[in-house]
C-alpha cells in the first residue's frame, strides 16, 4: 500500500475534521470535503474491499505497511486519535458518507462516539500484530520526541531541559545528508513545532560545518530547539492569520524572545545559558536592528546561527498569508541579506554546505522528467527519479546521476505532488 495513498487519506481526513469542527451546523465547505474525503477512501480502496488504518507507537501504518513521513507530517492527528481512544480504523470500499463524516467529527473533536459498526469501523485498542510495524528509529523518532515536548510545553508551560537535551544528542548521531532532507517536513496543522525541529537539524548540521564539538553543538541544538517557545503566548489568530497583523497581534509578536528567554532561564540548569540567549537574540540582525533592540551588543554565535537557519526554513514553508519558496530561492534572499540581518560568514558556508541543490530538492529535467536530489558529494550530484517523462509518479524511485542532465527548473514539494522527506530511506548521506 503506497504511503502517497495513506498520506492523501489522512489529509482529507484531516480537512473535514477541522471542516466539522468550525461549521458543526452543516456548511457548503463541510460538504466539500466530505467529497473529497469520499474520493481519498474510493482511491484507498480501489484494490481491496477495505483497509486498516492502525497506531503502533508513534506510527500510523496502513494494513500493515509503516508510514513513517504521514506519521511525522499528521503527527498531532496521530495523537489526537490516540487521546480519543481510537486504535485503528477499518475503512470498507464505497464508505457512507454518514459513516465517514462521523469518523472527520470524532478527529476533529466534535463527537465522542466510537463507532463499531457500518462502512467504518473503530477499534478502541491497537494491538501490534506479530511481526507488524514497529515504533519509529532513529532520526524520526527523534523528530517526534521533539515535537512532543514542544507540544507538551505549549500545554503545560514547562519542559525537562535533560530531555531537551537528549533529544538533541539523538540528532547529533545522525547523518548531516539524512538530517537535511528531514528538514524538508512542514505542516501546517503544527506550523510552529515542526518550524523549530527543522531548525534544530538546520542549525546542527551549520554547527558542525564549521567545526563546532559535541558538546558545543548540544548546547546550539539546544537553543535551537526552543528557539521559539515564546511564541505560546501568542493568540492563535496571529499565528494562522492569512492576512496582515494588526498593531496589537504585531506587538505580541515582537514580544516571545523575551518571553521565550524567561521560559528557558526557568528550567534551565548551569551551562544552559546560551540557550536562553538564542531565543532573547534570533530576530535580532547583525547590523544592530531586528527585534528586541540590542543595539551596541555583539549577538552570540548560536543566535547568528539560528538566525540563518531560522529564515531558511521560515522561507521555504507555506505559511497561511504567503506560499513556500524553493531551496534556491531561499538561499537567494539569504545571501542577499548577509552583512544586514545575517552573519556573512555563516551565510558563506551554509550555501556552500547547501550547495546549489540542497538534499531533497525537486529539479525538472529537460526530459519532463522530475528528480528529488540526494546527499552526496557537492561535485557529484545525485538524485532519485520521481516522475517519469510522462508525468507519472513512479513506484520505486529510482537512481539518477545528474551531471550529465540539464536542470530547467525546481519544483515545490506540493507543485510535483513529493513529499522529500518520504522518500528518507533512498537517501546515501
Amino acid at each position: 500500500m503506497s504511503e502517497l495513498l495513506g498520506r492523501n487519506f489522512l489529509r482529507a481526513l484531516l480537512q473535514a475534521g477541522h471542516r466539522i469542527e468550525a461549521h458543526p451546523g452543516g456548511h457548503q465547505s463541510v460538504d466539500d470535503a466530505l467529497v473529497a474525503l469520499e474520493r481519498a477512501v474510493d482511491v484507498l480502496t480501489c484494490n481491496t474491499e477495505a483497509v486498516t488504518l492502525r497506531i503502533t507507537g508513534d506510527a500510523f501504518s496502513l494494513d500493515g505497511r509503516v508510514l513513517p513521513h504521514a506519521s511525522l507530517e499528521f503527527h498531532g492527528m496521530l495523537r489526537h486519535m490516540e487521546e480519543r481512544g481510537i486504535g485503528a480504523v477499518t475503512v470498507h470500499r464505497g464508505a457512507q458518507t454518514r459513516d465517514l463524516a462521523d469518523l472527520a467529527a470524532l478527529v476533529g473533536g466534535v463527537s465522542t462516539d466510537l463507532p463499531t459498526g457500518g462502512t467504518v469501523v473503530i477499534d478502541e485498542f491497537a494491538t501490534p500484530e506479530p511481526g507488524g510495524p514497529q515504533p519509529l528509529q532513529g532520526l524520526r523518532q527523534s523528530y517526534v520526541s521533539s515535537l512532543d515536548a514542544l507540544e507538551a510545553f505549549s500545554h503545560e508551560g514547562a519542559f525537562s531541559m535533560a530531555s531537551v537535551t537528549e533529544i538533541v544528542d539523538g540528532f547529533i548521531e545522525e547523518r548531516v545528508g539524512q538530517s537535511l532532507m528531514l528538514a524538508t517536513v512542514h505542516s501546517l496543522e503544527q506550523a510552529t513545532h515542526y518550524h523549530s525541529v527543522n531548525v534544530c537539524v538546520l542549525a546542527l548540521a551549520l554547527g558542525r560545518a564549521i567545526g563546532l564539538g559535541r558538546d558545543e553543538l548540544t548546547r546550539l541544538g539546544t537553543g535551537a530547539l526552543l528557539h521559539d517557545v515564546g511564541r505560546v503566548i501568542l493568540d492563535e489568530a496571529a499565528l494562522t492569520k492569512a492576512g496582515s497583523l494588526t498593531r496589537e497581534e504585531w506587538a505580541q509578536v515582537r514580544l516571545h524572545p523575551q518571553e521565550g528567554a524567561m521560559a528557558v532561564l526557568a528550567a534551565a540548569r548551569p551551562g544552559d545559558e546560551s540557550a536562553a540567549l538564542v531565543a532573547l537574540e534570533h530576530h535580532a540582525r547583525v547590523d544592530g536592528t531586528g527585534y528586541p533592540d540590542l543595539k551596541g551588543r555583539k549577538l552570540h554565535l548560536h543566535s547568528r546561527i539560528v538566525a540563518v537557519v531560522d529564515a531558511y526554513d521560515a522561507i521555504t514553508s507555506r505559511r497561511p498569508h504567503r506560499p513556500a519558496r524553493t531551496p534556491s530561492e531561499a538561499r537567494n534572499i539569504i545571501v542577499d541579506a548577509a552583512g544586514t540581518a545575517y552573519d556573512p560568514d555563516l551565510v558563506s558556508v551554509f550555501v556552500h554546505m547547501l550547495g546549489e541543490y540542497p538534499p531533497g530538492s525537486l529539479l525538472q529535467l529537460d526530459t519532463g522528467e522530475v528528480v528529488m536530489v540526494t546527499p552526496g558529494k557537492a561535485r557529484d550530484l545525485h538524485g532519485v527519479l520521481v516522475r517519469d517523462m510522462a508525468g507519472v509518479l513512479v513506484e520505486d524511485p529510482e537512481p539518477v546521476r545528474l551531471a550529465d542532465r540539464r536542470v530547467v527548473g525546481q519544483l515545490l514539494a506540493e507543485e510535483a505532488g513529493v513529499d522529500p522527506a518520504a522518500l528518507l530511506h533512498v537517501a546515501d548521506g
